[in-house]
C-alpha cells in the first residue's frame, strides 16, 4: 500500500478498492468516486467544473490527461515531495463530497467531521475558499 492509498483509507467514509480502469486504486465517498492512483504515479480527481477550473488557474493540477475539458484533473506524482500536493486535491475532493452529502437531508457521516476545520487545515486560496462557501450556502 502506497502512502497516498495509506492516508486516505483513514478519512472517515472512504473505502479504497481496486481501480478498473488502467489498474492502480480508487476512492469512493458514499459509492461516489473522489479519485484515483495509477500505478502511483498519475492521480486523478472528479471535481465541478468550477473547482476545477480555480485548480487549472492556481496550478495546483493540470487537465485531465485524457479528457481535457471535463471537470477532472490530473496530478503528476513524481517524486515524494509531490505526495503532499496529491493528497491535498484528494481532500479537496472528499471535503467537496462530504458537503454534498451532508446537503441531502439525513445523511449519517461515520465520525463526523468537522467541515470548518477542515478547510482551514486545507490553506485554500480566497478564489477556491469563495466556491466552497458559495457550494455551503446554496
Amino acid at each position: 500500500m502506497n502512502s497516498i492509498e495509506s492516508a486516505v483509507s483513514t478519512w472517515p467514509g472512504v473505502k479504497v478498492d481496486s481501480h478498473d480502469r488502467g489498474g492502480g486504486r480508487e476512492f469512493t465517498f458514499d459509492g461516489r468516486e473522489i479519485g484515483h492512483i495509477h500505478r502511483g504515479k498519475l492521480v486523478d480527481i472528479p471535481f465541478a467544473k468550477r473547482v476545477r477550473d480555480v485548480l487549472i488557474a492556481e496550478e495546483q493540477a493540470e487537465k485531465h490527461h485524457v479528457m481535457p475539458d471535463s471537470g477532472w484533473v490530473s496530478y503528476r506524482v513524481q517524486s515524494d515531495e509531490d505526495i503532499g500536493g496529491a493528497l491535498w486535491l484528494l481532500r479537496v475532493a472528499y471535503l467537496y463530497h462530504v458537503i454534498t452529502m451532508r446537503k441531502r437531508e439525513g445523511h449519517p457521516l461515520e465520525g463526523g467531521i468537522d467541515i470548518d476545520a477542515a478547510l482551514s487545515e486545507l490553506d485554500m486560496s480566497d478564489a477556491l475558499q469563495d466556491v466552497f462557501n458559495e457550494m455551503r450556502v446554496a
